[in-house]
């Protein structure tokens, strides 16, 4: 199974979400999951793909070439794919990926998030999403879906597309059901 990590390209989060990051890498390459991901070599991104290749696991990047000055592609990986734009990265991490785990991340994480939950929500697909809200990092998000769903715009499915996890024990619950 590959599973698909949204995560943030910076490095400013805190060192127990970099420690619970390590636990899933470890965890993910134990069953024999693959890791796919946004391609990068910075931040909490390059950190679990590090994590990921240390333990001799496979690690896939899809990455926009040329998009973002300042991201550097990990030279490392099992395999890494250069797409066109953020469009076609989306797709490709979709296509590539039989789950998708949504660590802390800003506003590109959150983009790749609504992307996939509103592909579920719409029947395009059943692959599970999980929010790893660890420390309470989402749920400022989660705030603002129960206020859309109290004002009826948007679909019930909505909330029940994604699952959310407070540690990495919860997610792989959620990945093994």
């Amino acid at each position: 199974m590959n599973i698909c990590v949204f995560c943030s390209s910076k490095k400013e989060l805190t060192p127990s979400t970099f420690a619970q990051a390590d636990d899933f890498c470890n965890r993910l390459v134990e069953k024999k999951h693959g890791f796919v991901y946004g391609g990068g070599l910075v931040g909490l991104m390059g950190h679990m793909a590090d994590k990921v290749l240390e333990n001799k696991g496979e690690a896939i990047g899809v990455i926009p070439e040329g998009l973002f000055p300042n991201e550097v592609a990990h030279p490392g990986l099992t395999e890494l794919i250069y797409v066109e734009d953020l469009m076609a990265r989306k797709k490709k991490m979709m296509e590539l990926s039989d789950a998708f785990v949504i660590f802390p991340g800003g506003i590109g994480t959150l983009d790749e998030a609504l992307e996939v939950m509103t592909w579920k929500s719409i029947k395009n697909f059943k692959k599970e999403i999980i929010f790893f809200n660890w420390e309470g990092f989402w749920d400022p998000l989660f705030d603002l879906l129960k206020h859309y769903e109290k004002e009826k715009v948007f679909y019930p499915e909505t909330m029940e597309s994604f699952a959310v996890a407070n540690t990495v024990d919860e997610i792989f619950k959620e990945l093994e059901k």
